[in-house]
């Protein structure tokens, strides 16, 4: 049964939306969930294609704080987290549920880049970061994705929603569909897995950390730092970003049967967007 929408909730974001804010993310999201870079892009157009087709049954107002700090209309505390976190949290369901046929699967199949046109959803957003922001956001997501990939997947995950998603246990509990207990015990072992990643770190490594200003004694807060970190997800090179922009379109229309002149092209109307 779908909860009615409080009066004065959000309103659901347009594609063009989900893709800007979406698309940092996952870039990250899908390497701490253990896809290979060569099958980034696939995995990338399967999350945005199923997010698309999901869109309008899509619920921001569950992940929002209710006015006047109450309950929520499901009559359990509220999330107070920004729009942009609530569309990270549902893209990570898609993209966890996509990742595990993902490893089920014996072969990949790649797509053909298309040069069809398409809009392009990063007009107005944030300005392009310096070379020197963009390598260090770059150094430190790539630093905390190996240390990521150290952790057993099953706990990874968990890692993952709670930790840099802020998920709460029983709501990881119910998307994993696990016992409560199982999330903590797991989380406790992701974490001492964790650290252990970061205490065999090399001299090299350490240095680059310092460098980060991650590295803090004792360990266990070293690690939390390092986590903290990779909430900042480094932005995708504009030209990666419109090249899957356009192979996306392209497998969107080929596969809903739909021509490629819809709103989702004419750019977000305003009472669309995510404010």
């Amino acid at each position: 049964m779908t909860l009615p929408s409080p009066p004065s909730a959000p309103a659901c974001p347009s594609f063009e939306r989900v893709y800007a804010v979406g698309l940092p993310f996952l870039h990250q999201a899908l390497r701490w969930l253990g896809v290979a870079a060569n099958d980034m892009d696939d995995l990338l157009q399967e999350v945005f294609l199923a997010a698309y087709r999901g869109l309008a049954a899509y619920e921001p107002w569950r992940y929002h704080a209710a006015p006047g700090g109450g309950l929520s209309a499901a009559g359990t505390p509220p999330l107070r987290i920004t729009p942009e976190a609530a569309l990270h949290r549902w893209l990570f369901g898609i993209a966890w549920r996509k990742v595990s046929h993902y490893h089920a699967r014996a072969h990949r199949r790649r797509e053909i880049p298309s040069g069809a046109g398409a809009s392009w959803p990063f007009e107005g957003c944030a300005p392009t970061p310096t070379p020197e922001q963009a390598l260090a956001s770059a150094d430190r997501a790539e630093i905390v994705t190996a240390l990521l990939l150290k952790v057993a997947p099953e706990r990874r995950v968990i890692l993952v929603m709670y930790d840099l998603l802020g998920v709460a246990v029983a709501d990881i509990a119910r998307e994993l569909q696990l016992n409560e207990n199982t999330v903590r015990s797991r989380l406790r072992l992701a974490r001492e897995d964790f650290r252990a990643a970061v205490a065999r770190q090399s001299r090299e490594r350490r240095s680059a950390l310092r460098a980060l200003s991650a590295l803090e004694r004792p360990l266990h807060a070293a690690a939390a730092s390092l986590l903290r970190a990779a909430r900042a997800f480094p932005p995708v090179p504009a030209p990666v970003a419109r090249a899957l922009w356009l192979r996306l379109e392209r497998r969107r229309c080929q596969q809903l049967d739909e021509r490629p002149v819809l709103a989702l092209l004419a750019g977000p109307p305003a009472s669309a967007t995510i404010a």
